[in-house]
C-alpha cells in the first residue's frame, strides 16, 4: 500500500501455540510460519513487548532496524495500590488479613503452568497461613480444580474473573504474585500482569525460562524474583523466604514500583508510540 504497515506483535503466532502444545500438526505450523513471514517482510515497522520477543523475530530474518520494543503498560492514572480496608475484593470474599496470599489473577489457558501451582502448594500445605489465590477463567481451569481436588489440596482457592474496573482492588488483595509459565513460552508470549503488580506495590516470583531476559529482568533489578519453571522446590523456598521475611517483599515491591513507574506506565510507553509514528511518517 502507499501507507505504511506497524505491526504490533503481542503473541508470536504459531509459536506461542507450538510452544504450548496446542498447535501439532507440523503441516499448518509450517503454514502459519509462512504467512507470518511475509506478514513481516511487507510491513514497515514491527513493534514488540519484550526483549524475549525481539529475539524471537530476528531469529526469523527479520531486520533488528525494523524492531521496536515496547511493553505493554499499565495505566498510571487510574491503576494502583489499593487499601485493604476499602479493598472491594477482599470485601466482596471476607478475605483474611492473618493469611498470606499467594496469588494468580488471569487467563488459565495453555501456557499457565498449572501443574507449578499444584506442585508448590503441595510443598505448603503444611504452612496453614499460606493459601493460594486462583483467580480467572480459562481451558485449563476445570483440569486444575479437579487436580487440585483429587490431590487434597485445600490451600488452593478458586475466585471467577472480575470486571476491568477491579483490576487495582484484585492485585491489591495478594501478598505476593505468582507468575507460572510452561516452558518455551516467554519468548512467544509475555505476562502483562507484571506492570499491573509494579503499580500495586506487590512482589512478583515468575517461574519461567531461565535462559529469557524476563527472568535476568527481575533478578538483576532485584525487583521480584524469577526461579526456574523447572523447580517447583525453589519456587516453595522462594514463597516461604517472602512469608517469613516481611523487609524483603517490601523491598522487593518498593524496587518495582519505582522500576514499573519508569518502564511499565503508559505516560512513558505511549510516547514511544508516538515517535515510532512520526518516524514512518517521515520515511515516507
Amino acid at each position: 500500500t502507499k501507507y505504511p504497515i506497524l505491526y504490533s506483535i503481542q503473541d508470536m503466532w504459531p509459536g506461542s501455540a507450538v510452544n504450548s502444545g496446542v498447535l501439532r500438526n507440523k503441516f499448518i505450523a509450517k503454514t502459519f510460519y509462512i504467512i507470518q513471514k511475509i506478514a513481516y517482510k511487507f510491513s514497515d515497522v514491527l513493534t514488540v513487548i519484550s526483549e524475549d520477543m525481539k529475539r524471537k523475530v530476528i531469529e526469523q530474518k527479520v531486520e533488528r532496524e525494523k524492531i521496536f520494543t515496547v511493553v505493554n503498560w499499565f495505566d498510571d492514572r487510574s491503576v494502583k495500590e489499593v487499601d485493604w480496608t476499602e479493598n472491594r475484593f477482599v470485601i466482596k470474599y471476607n478475605l483474611s488479613r492473618d493469611k498470606f496470599y499467594v496469588q494468580y489473577a488471569g487467563t488459565m489457558g495453555y501456557v499457565f503452568d498449572y501443574k507449578m501451582v499444584l506442585s508448590v502448594a503441595d510443598k505448603l500445605k503444611s504452612i496453614s497461613d499460606i493459601e493460594f489465590q486462583m483467580i480467572g477463567q480459562g481451558s485449563q481451569k476445570e483440569t486444575f480444580i479437579k487436580e487440585a481436588k483429587n490431590r487434597g489440596l485445600d490451600n488452593i482457592k478458586f475466585y471467577p474473573l472480575e470486571p476491568q474496573h477491579m483490576v487495582s482492588d484484585v492485585y491489591s488483595a495478594c501478598s505476593i504474585c505468582l507468575i507460572p509459565l510452561k516452558r518455551g513460552i516467554i519468548g512467544n508470549s509475555v505476562p502483562s500482569k507484571a506492570g499491573l503488580l509494579m503499580a500495586c506495590n506487590r512482589t512478583i516470583v515468575n517461574s519461567v525460562d531461565e535462559d529469557s531476559d524476563y527472568y535476568r529482568l527481575f533478578n538483576g533489578n532485584k525487583i521480584g524474583i524469577s526461579i526456574s519453571n523447572n523447580n517447583p522446590t525453589e519456587v516453595a523456598k522462594a514463597i516461604v523466604n517472602l512469608y517469613g521475611d516481611k523487609n524483603m517483599r517490601e523491598s522487593l515491591a518498593q524496587k518495582g514500583h519505582e522500576f514499573g513507574k519508569k518502564y511499565y506506565s503508559r505516560s512513558v510507553n505511549t510516547k514511544k508510540f508516538v515517535d515510532i509514528f512520526y518516524q514512518m511518517i517521515g520515511d515516507k
